[in-house]
C-alpha cells in the first residue's frame, strides 16, 4: 500500500489569519483579573474614605471685586493729546487690581493685624505663607472681575478675614494711586514752567544776536538776490567768451590788411598790342586744325602753319617782357576800420573780466550768507521745537493736576472709585471639601490604577484565556475550545494549585484515578476538529496525532471525546493508540473493555504479526473502538519500519488516533508528527506558557509534521452572563 508520507515535504502547514482584538476579549481580560482590579479599587476606597473622615472641614468665603477704568492708570508725563488711544489699555485694570490684590505686603498687613503684632519674625513667615496656600484670587478678564477666597475651619473666621482683607486692599490701592500725585504733578509743571521760559529767553537772545527777525523772509530774499548774481554771471562769461573769441580771430585777421594799397596801374597800349598778336595765334590755330584734318602733317601747307604759330609765340613772350605799366599807391581805410574794431574789444573783454571777478566774490558771499542764514533757521527751529514740547507738556501737567485733584476728591469715599464690591464676603453654610468628594476621587483613583495594572498584568501574562489570543500567538487555528464545566478558578484556588499542584505534578498524578479528569468538554465540539481531520490528506485512512506538552493538559479527555465523536463518522473501527509503555486503557463512554457481544462470542480486534508485537490490542464491547497500548520495555521503531507499521494499522481502521506522550517527557510524539496526516496540539488555557507552545509548536514543523490546529482545554469564560448578553 502507497501512503502519504513520502511526500511529506511537499506539505504546506495551515495559517489562518490572527483575528482582532474583539470587546470580549478585553471583557474577558478585564474580568479575568477582577480580583485584583476589585482589591485595589477597595484599597483606594477605603484610604479615601479614611481620609474623608481624617481630614478637617474646611469652609471657603468668597467676593467678588468688578474693575472699570479710570485716569489715574495712566502714568505717563508726556503724552501726545493727538494720539488715538491713551498709552495704558483700559482692559488690563483687572491685571493691575490683581497684582495689588496679591501683594505679600498686603497678605503680611492682615497677618500682623491678625496677630496685634506681637509674633516673632519665623512665626510671621509661617503664618504668611498658611495665609497664601488658604487665599485664592482667580481673575475674569472678558468681565473685569476678580474673584477672591479664603478657606479656613471657622465659616466665620473666613469671612472676617475676607472683610479684612478687601477693607486694606482698598486702603492700600488708594495710597497706590493718589498718595502724593497731585503734588508730584504740580512740582513737575512747575518744573516744566521754568523750562518753558528759560527756552524762551534763550530763543529771544539768540534772535538778536543773529538779527533775525523773519527768518523765513531774510533766507527767501537772500536766495533770490543769490540767484540774480549768479544770472549775471551767466550772462557775463557768456558775454567774455563771445568777445575773446571775436577779437582772437580780429587780431588774426588785421595782421593780413596792409596800411597802404594800389590805387591805379596804366599799361593799355602794350596790352593792345599784346591782344591783337593773341588774336593772330589763336586764329593761326584754328588754321591749322583745319589743314591737319585734310592734309598730312608733312604737307608744306601744315609745316609752314607751324612756323607762322611759332614766330607769334616768340613775339609774344618778347612782347610780355617789354610790357611797362604805370602804378600809384595810397593809404587803407579799411586798416584803420580794423584797427578801431580790434581797440574797442580789448577794453571790452577787459572790462568783463574785471565784472567777472567781482561777480564772482559776490556769488561767494552771498553763498555763505546763505548757509548762515539756514543754519541760524535749523537752530532757531529746534529751539522753536524744544519751546512747543515744553508747552504741550506744560499743558498736559495742568490738565493732569485738575485730573487728579478731581479724582482725589473721589478716591476719599469707597462708592465713587472705580472698584466696587458686586458680591460681600458671607460666613459660608457648606463645606469646601465635602467627604463625598474624596470618596468619589478615591473611586476614580482606584479604577483608574486598577485598569493600568490589569494592562501591566495582561502584557506581562504568558498563559492563554481565549482561542483568538492563541491565534494571534501562534498562527494556528482552535479547532475545539469548549468551556470547561469547573468553575472559574479563584485567588484562592489559585494559591492553592501554586503550592500543591507542583507536588501532584511531580508525582505524576499517580494517585488520580484513571479516566478523565473532569467532566471534560461537550462532544459536540468537535466537528471542525474532524472536518479539519478528513482534509488533511486524501488518503481513506486518517491517522491522527493528539500532542500535549504536559500529563495535566487535559488530553485524555480530548482523546477520549475525538475518538466517540469518530466512531460516529466511521464505517470500520477507529484504533487508539497509546504510545506510553504501560498506560492503562482507558474507559470509554463507561463500557468495559474485551467483553462478549450480543451473540455471546468475543469479539478480537484484527491485528498482524508486526503490530502485535508492538501493541496490545484491547477492543471495546459493544463499540466500534479497538484501544492498542505499547508493550512494556519495546522499543517504537521509526523510519520505513514506522511507515510500514502505520500502513498496516491502516488497512483495517478508518481513523488510527495515536495519544502521545507528554512531549515534556518523551519525543515521541514530535518524531510520529512525521507520519501523521495531521497533528493536534493540546493546549491548557491559564496554564500552558506561551515560549512552551511555541517551542512545541516548532519542534513539531521541523521534524516535518502537519499541524492542523489546536485543541483548548480547561478554557473559562469570566464575563458574567449578564454582561455577556450585550456582547
Amino acid at each position: 500500500m502507497t501512503t502519504q508520507n513520502n511526500n511529506k515535504n511537499t506539505r504546506k502547514q495551515n495559517h489562518t489569519t490572527a483575528p482582532q482584538i474583539s470587546t470580549r476579549d478585553l471583557f474577558n481580560v478585564i474580568f479575568y483579573y477582577r480580583g485584583t482590579a476589585l482589591s485595589i479599587i477597595l484599597i483606594f476606597l477605603f484610604t479615601s474614605i479614611v481620609i474623608a473622615f481624617a481630614m478637617p472641614p474646611v469652609y471657603r468665603a468668597e467676593a467678588r471685586l468688578l474693575t472699570l477704568y479710570a485716569g489715574y492708570y495712566d502714568m505717563q508725563l508726556n503724552r501726545s493729546a493727538g494720539r488715538a488711544a491713551p498709552a495704558f489699555d483700559p482692559t488690563q485694570v483687572v491685571n493691575v487690581e490683581a497684582q495689588i490684590l496679591s501683594s505679600p505686603e498686603l497678605h503680611r498687613a492682615i497677618v500682623k493685624e491678625e496677630m496685634d503684632g506681637q509674633a516673632d519674625t519665623e512665626t510671621l513667615d509661617q503664618a504668611l505663607q498658611r495665609f497664601d496656600r488658604r487665599f485664592h484670587l482667580e481673575k475674569v478678564d472678558a468681565a473685569n472681575l476678580i474673584e477672591i477666597s479664603y478657606a479656613d475651619s471657622d465659616p466665620n473666621h473666613a469671612a472676617l478675614v475676607l472683610e479684612q482683607l478687601i477693607s486694606q486692599y482698598f486702603r492700600q490701592r488708594s495710597g497706590v494711586f493718589m498718595q502724593g500725585r497731585v503734588s508730584f504733578l504740580i512740582a513737575q509743571r512747575d518744573k516744566v514752567r521754568e523750562q518753558l521760559d528759560a527756552a524762551n529767553a534763550q530763543l529771544i537772545a539768540f534772535q538778536r544776536s543773529h538779527g533775525v527777525v523773519n527768518i523765513d523772509a531774510q533766507i527767501n530774499s537772500t536766495v533770490a538776490l543769490q540767484g540774480l548774481l549768479l544770472q549775471r554771471k551767466l550772462e557775463n562769461d557768456n558775454t567774455l567768451i563771445q568777445d575773446s573769441r571775436t577779437l582772437e580771430a580780429l587780431a588774426k585777421e588785421a595782421k593780413k590788411v596792409p596800411a597802404s594799397i594800389e590805387l591805379f596801374r596804366d599799361n593799355t597800349e602794350a596790352a593792345h598790342a599784346l591782344d591783337t598778336m593773341q588774336l593772330s595765334l589763336l586764329q593761326l590755330k584754328s588754321r591749322r586744325a583745319d589743314l591737319a584734318a585734310r592734309y598730312m602733317a608733312e604737307s608744306p601747307f601744315v609745316q609752314q602753319v607751324d612756323q607762322q604759330i611759332s614766330d607769334v609765340d616768340g613775339a609774344i613772350g618778347e612782347q610780355n617782357s617789354r610790357l611797362i605799366s604805370a602804378v600809384r599807391t595810397g593809404h587803407n581805410s579799411y586798416y584803420d576800420t580794423v584797427q578801431d574794431r580790434v581797440v574797442r574789444l580789448n577794453s571790452d573783454v577787459a572790462g568783463e573780466t574785471a565784472r567777472k571777478t567781482t561777480l564772482e566774490q559776490q556769488n561767494k558771499e552771498i553763498a555763505e550768507t546763505v548757509q548762515r542764514l539756514i543754519s541760524t533757521a535749523n537752530q532757531l527751529r529746534r529751539m522753536e521745537i524744544d519751546r512747543d514740547l515744553l508747552v504741550e507738556s506744560f499743558k498736559t501737567f495742568s490738565r493732569q493736576v485738575e485730573d487728579a485733584r478731581i479724582e482725589q476728591n473721589q478716591m476719599d469715599t469707597s462708592s465713587s472709585t472705580n472698584v466696587r464690591i458686586i458680591q460681600a464676603p458671607f460666613p459660608p453654610t457648606h463645606r469646601s471639601n465635602p467627604p463625598l468628594l474624596f470618596v468619589a476621587a478615591g473611586l476614580v483613583a482606584g479604577i483608574l490604577v486598577a485598569g493600568l495594572s490589569v494592562i501591566v498584568l495582561s502584557s506581562l501574562r504568558e498563559t492563554f484565556l481565549s482561542p483568538e489570543e492563541i491565534e494571534r500567538s501562534l498562527g494556528l487555528p482552535v479547532l475545539s475550545a469548549p468551556l470547561s464545566s469547573e468553575p472559574a478558578p479563584t485567588i484562592i484556588s489559585k494559591l492553592k494549585e501554586s503550592r500543591i499542584g507542583p507536588l501532584l505534578r511531580a508525582r505524576g498524578r499517580a494517585e488520580m484515578p484513571p479516566g478523565r479528569h473532569g467532566d471534560g468538554p461537550r462532544k459536540d465540539d468537535y466537528g471542525r476538529m474532524i472536518m479539519a481531520i478528513n482534509n488533511s490528506s486524501a488518503t481513506p485512512s486518517k491517522l491522527v496525532l493528539l500532542l500535549s506538552f504536559r500529563d495535566d493538559d487535559g488530553l485524555p479527555a480530548i482523546v477520549e471525546d475525538l475518538v466517540e465523536e469518530l466512531e460516529r463518522r466511521s464505517t470500520r473501527s477507529v484504533l487508539l493508540l497509546e504510545l506510553a509503555a504501560g498506560e492503562t486503557p482507558r474507559d470509554i463512554a463507561g463500557s468495559e473493555a474485551h467483553r462478549p457481544n450480543a451473540s455471546g462470542t468475543e469479539e478480537r480486534p484484527i491485528v498482524n504479526g508486526a503490530t502485535d508485537a508492538i501493541f496490545e490490542f484491547t477492543p471495546v464491547a459493544r463499540r466500534r473502538i479497538v484501544v492498542g497500548r505499547r508493550r512494556p520495555n519495546v522499543v517504537m521503531p521509526i523510519g520505513r519500519q514506522a511507515t510500514e507499521l502505520f500502513d498496516a494499522l491502516r488497512q483495517n481502521h478508518d481513523y488510527v488516533v495515536i495519544h502521545a506522550p507528554a512531549a515534556s517527557h518523551s519525543f515521541i510524539g514530535i518524531e510520529t508528527s512525521l507520519l501523521a496526516d495531521a497533528t493536534i496540539l493540546a493546549i491548557r488555557a491559564e496554564a500552558t506558557r506561551k515560549p512552551v507552545a511555541l517551542m512545541l509548536k516548532t519542534q513539531v514543523q521541523d521534524a516535518g509534521g502537519l499541524i492542523a490546529g489546536i485543541a483548548m482545554t480547561n478554557r473559562h469564560s469570566y464575563i458574567p452572563d449578564f454582561v455577556y448578553r450585550f456582547l
